[in-house]
């Protein structure tokens, strides 16, 4: 066997490895994946299995790696090294098993590790330049950012004001509950803990010890100035 068939069956082993708990962990938030994510994830590993790559792989990189999911991040990597359902490339393959193995899952390191130290210094540096152009856009301090980004639009959406307290005839209909309205007040009070939750997340896994987590308080501009640094700096 050469060291390209082993990276592939270690590649392999990961993926059996961390198929399971992936489907009970997908994203960044401390939240459980939405039934939505579930049913997807269910559908992509039943055309996986039945050998529907092309579809497997558009669902994997346009609907999964999104919202951070990493086994999708790490399978758009494993369809690129064996050219399932994609164009064969090793190089590509690194730079996604690069992003799958941001938050130092083992057997995820292994497989980058290994990939990464057989690519010439010219495949390096292309994998370096791959890395960063995704890392931009599917890292989880780029999907915190656009939904810190989002929540603070909701929060000024309607009042122009980030507060949230007192009281409001406000009322918001939800569309995933049909008919079901709830007091604007509850809304964005639920906004603004999850914004306090994204804001302490993105403080802890971007190594911002000073970032204030404070929604009302806080600088969007001086936050995304931070993630946008952090970004262009190759970090595995």
């Amino acid at each position: 066997m050469n060291r390209l068939q082993s990276i592939v069956w270690l590649a392999l082993f990961a993926l059996f490895a961390t198929s399971v708990q992936a489907q009970h962990a997908a994203g960044i938030t401390v939240d459980l994946p939405d039934a939505r994510t579930l049913s997807v994830q269910r559908k992509v590993e039943e055309l996986f299995q039945r050998g529907d790559f092309d579809r497997a792989y558009f669902i994997y990189r346009n609907e999964l790696v999104p919202v951070g999911d990493k086994y999708a991040q790490y399978m758009v990597g494993f369809m690129h090294m064996s050219g399932m359902g994609v164009d064969e490339d090793p190089v590509v393959a690194s730079a996604w098993y690069r992003l799958a193995a941001e938050r130092g899952t083992p057997q995820f390191v292994g497989v980058r590790d290994m990939l990464m130290s057989d690519l010439s210094e010219e495949e390096r540096q292309r994998s370096d330049q791959l890395f960063l152009e995704i890392r931009r856009q599917n890292s989880d301090l780029a999907i915190l950012l656009a939904a810190i980004k989002r929540g603070l639009r909701d929060m000024t959406a309607q009042t122009g004001s980030r507060l949230s307290g007192g009281s409001s005839p406000l009322s918001v209909v939800e569309m995933r509950t049909s008919n079901q309205t709830r007091g604007g007040v509850n809304y964005y009070q639920r906004v603004e803990k999850k914004l306090v939750r994204d804001l302490t997340m993105l403080s802890k896994i971007g190594d911002f010890p000073e970032l204030e987590t404070d929604p009302v308080r806080v600088d969007i501009n001086e936050i995304e100035r931070l993630v946008n640094d952090r970004l262009e700096t190759l970090q595995d």
